[in-house]
């Protein structure tokens, strides 16, 4: 194994030739053109005190955590805030938002059906007649609520949530210098997963850093605390050209020192950044019914507008 980890492209005797076997080493050095003293040699852009609004470098301190979550219709919007607050270590500085896209005569709702399953599972009678009453951390969810046939489309719901999150910040609720988070509505975390989400960003060293990726399947939940061998991940590197531009599937990278810098292909299944990305680079709302292009459409946005993306680690 390299020293900072190693990329797996897959086998491919074409390229490799008969003997090679895809894996490449990560050298992070090559992020920033080659080794010290490369003519032209650049790194990222490190966070410096003057960027910061008088908080510190890295770290979560006078940082909350946003979370932006596009649900149409999905039964696993209430448990996936479930496992967001109960498994976050810090749940106080969590706030979400959920652009919920549903059927109120068929469809249950995402903030009351997640009241109900943390009152079920604390032993705790539930208030029929105010469901949100004494509902923990109730008041940290925003629903912003749409008929599902008024539903367009991926983008258009997530340029919603961009609105909102403007709209927060506007507000005072939300600081650039907060962390903010897009995912799906059907996700499960592992234990103390917002802090560990900040270490990999602050790890990145790139004040213009977002990290993403599609996440692994659930069967693979706590693999990080256990005693593995080798600590593996999704790596977006593969994209297909349809009537549009299609990021269809990872390869794997292992063990990986940090994060690692991918650039042009961006997962909207995770995201992670600070806030002035969400605010700099709102997702593009003049895609209705838009699902091939719409990740690399954000991707070249991001890119255009100084970020970085990169694979978690």
């Amino acid at each position: 194994m390299g020293k900072y980890g190693k990329i797996f492209l897959g086998k491919d005797e074409q390229t490799y030739g008969k003997d090679g076997i895809g894996h490449v080493d990560y050298d992070p050095d090559f992020e920033c053109g080659g080794p010290p003293g490369t003519p032209g040699r650049q790194c990222p852009f490190v966070t410096e005190e003057r960027h910061t609004l008088g908080l510190n470098l890295t770290g979560r301190e006078g940082r909350n955590l946003h979370v932006n979550i596009a649900s149409y219709r999905d039964p696993l919007c209430p448990r996936t805030l479930y496992n967001a607050f109960t498994k976050a270590n810090t749940p106080e500085k969590l706030f979400i938002r959920v652009l919920q896209q549903r059927d109120p005569e068929v469809d249950g709702d995402c903030l009351e059906d997640y009241c109900k399953l943390m009152a079920e599972e604390n032993g705790k009678e539930i208030n029929k007649q105010d469901i949100l009453k004494d509902c923990l951390y109730a008041s940290q969810v925003f629903i912003h609520e749409i008929h599902a046939k008024e539903a367009a489309g991926p983008t258009w719901a997530r340029g919603l949530l961009s609105k909102d999150t403007e709209a927060a910040y506007k507000n005072g609720e939300l600081n650039p210098q907060d962390h903010c988070m897009s995912l799906d509505s059907h996700m499960d975390f592992e234990n103390h997963w917002d802090d560990r989400m900040v270490k990999m960003w602050d790890d990145a060293l790139n004040e213009y850093a977002v990290l993403s990726t599609y996440v692994q399947d659930i069967e693979h939940l706590g693999e990080e605390d256990k005693d593995m061998a080798h600590r593996q991940v999704p790596h977006l590197c593969m994209i297909k050209y349809t009537s549009n531009v299609r990021t269809h599937a990872t390869k794997a990278a292992v063990d990986l020192s940090k994060p690692k810098l991918t650039n042009a292909v961006w997962g909207a299944g995770l995201s992670f950044s600070k806030c002035h990305a969400e605010l700099k680079v709102m997702v593009d709302p003049h895609t209705p019914h838009i699902f091939d292009g719409e990740e690399f459409n954000r991707a070249a946005r991001f890119w255009t507008h100084g970020y970085d993306i990169y694979t978690p680690n």
